[in-house]
């Protein structure tokens, strides 16, 4: 009769362990990603696999004494620069608790009780009838009600068996390194917008002198234009369209003060700081070009991105889960025991060899009836590894793409430069020639007031084109990584 006991908790046991191994396969994603070799259809910057600008620090990209300490302002002050930091913080925490995972848990107890036994329970006439036995010692009679002390240690370990515990090290590993990606990610997106603000400003501090100097003119066209009429040379026309043409320059210098102090505002706000004061230098001073002439290949976007670096850690991550999910299919293995203390006279719990109490064992538990949660469970982390890996081809894809927007702007941008510079040229010397010959009555005031109109228009697009141009490239600095590769 035993040995049919026996048989069939030996064949419960084989069946619940095969059972508990048909753990669901896994779906293997490759996040190899073919690039292509070279940025295609790039003219106006050469390219070099042994030195670029995405290989530059930020200190060395930007020149402007003005400009970098505005950035180490930014990089100590910005709370969303600071977030990213604090989340490195909580990474490096479950790192270290997923690094205990594969150590046994111990904990230390330590308890009193009281309990009085009914007399008509097994308990009750156990120890009744134990005190009354001629073998048990007065020291060892049982007290009614039955007191209970107790101090030591237990502990509870999970062996690593099917690599569990391993697997979410692994994936705790990854996004605390992730995590120190996208924090240079942050930096590079929030350098790349200081940049861009003070850029902003620097235009807008040549369009309002650009202004000045128009309205001054337009005071001086108005003034004649007053005298002429007042000397029976000229109309009230004339006159009207000089002074409308004047307070539309003064109409647009008060705009553009309005949106000089909301770039000081916003600037303010990527500094972190309440000082809305920013030194800078003057546009014609600010020259990035010397510093945009080798960009590299697409292949070291992978090693020089940190948000690719970062997408590419979290797909790591997620096959790890999925490793620690897979796992929970199969019995887990454990090791259980305690040491200490034990008795109900705390006058002997202490320096008494009879008090030592000590348990140890083994035990294995597998799943069966909640394999449904535990299947749903892996299904959602095949699919956050799926999502995982589509992610990072998306920001692989995009960066590529990116950078030849950008670089493809800067070359556009450039020869738009050149032509808007010559037509400055020549609107300045129209407004010049026509003011002549208005003097002398060789034109009408409709020729000067069209000659100064579109040279300042042409001189506030010339200003727009040179911060569109600046701002592309410090863009083209944080497209190609932001030199944290160094």
């Amino acid at each position: 009769m035993k040995n049919n006991y026996k048989n069939i908790i030996i064949a419960l046991s084989t069946g619940i362990l095969l059972f508990s191994c048909k753990a669901l396969k896994k779906t293997e994603q490759d996040q190899n990603i073919a690039l292509p070799s070279t940025f295609d259809q790039l003219e106006a910057l050469e390219s070099d696999t042994l030195f670029n600008i995405s290989l530059l620090n930020w200190e060395n990209f930007f020149e402007d004494e003005n400009l970098i300490s505005l950035i180490n302002i930014a990089l100590d002050n910005n709370q969303d620069n600071l977030k990213t930091l604090e989340r490195i913080k909580i990474a490096r925490a479950n790192y270290r608790i997923a690094k205990v995972g594969f150590l046994p848990e111990v904990n230390g107890i330590a308890g009193a009780s009281s309990r009085k036994f009914g007399e008509y329970t097994m308990d009750g006439v156990g120890n009744a009838d134990s005190n009354l036995s001629p073998t048990v010692p007065e020291d060892k009679l049982i007290p009614d009600p039955y007191r209970d002390f107790v101090i030591g240690a237990q502990f509870n370990w999970e062996l690593d068996v099917w690599g569990k515990f391993k697997n979410k090290k692994k994936a705790a590993v990854a996004r605390l390194m992730a995590s120190q990606d996208m924090a240079n990610h942050v930096k590079t997106w929030l350098i790349t917008e200081v940049a861009s603000a003070y850029f902003t400003l620097l235009g807008l501090d040549e369009e309002l002198k650009i202004l000045e100097e128009y309205i001054r003119l337009q005071e001086l066209a108005f003034n004649l234009t007053k005298e002429l009429k007042e000397a029976g040379k000229e109309n009230q026309l004339a006159l009207d369209q000089f002074e409308a043409l004047m307070l539309y320059s003064k109409g647009q210098l008060i705009e553009r003060q309005r949106e000089l102090r909301s770039a000081e505002l916003y600037l303010s706000s990527l500094l972190g700081v309440y000082d809305f004061d920013h030194l800078r230098d003057g546009l014609a001073d600010i020259d990035m070009g010397s510093k945009l002439i080798q960009i590299g290949m697409p292949s070291q976007l992978l090693v020089n991105r940190p948000d690719i670096r970062s997408s590419e850690l979290e797909l790591i991550a997620a096959k790890a889960d999925l490793n620690a999910a897979r796992a929970a299919f199969f019995p887990s293995f454990n090791l259980f025991g305690m040491a200490g203390f034990n008795a109900f006279d705390f006058g002997k719990l202490f320096f008494n060899p009879a008090s030592t109490a000590y348990q140890l064992g083994s035990g294995l538990m597998a799943p069966i009836f909640n394999r449904n949660a535990i299947r749903m469970s892996f299904e959602a982390a095949n699919s956050e590894q799926k999502i995982a890996l589509l992610a990072y081809e998306q920001t692989v894809f995009k960066s590529y793409l990116e950078i030849l927007d950008l670089v493809n702007s800067i070359d556009q941008y450039a020869k738009q430069t050149e032509l808007k510079v010559e037509e400055v040229t020549a609107q300045k010397r129209s407004v010049d020639n026509s003011n002549v010959m208005f003097s002398v009555g060789y034109a009408n005031y409709l020729e000067v007031t069209n000659a100064q109109r579109r040279a300042l228009e042409a001189e506030i697009e010339l200003v727009e084109l040179k911060v569109k141009q600046l701002q592309t490239k410090a863009k083209l600095y944080r497209a190609l990584g932001g030199g944290w590769n160094q």
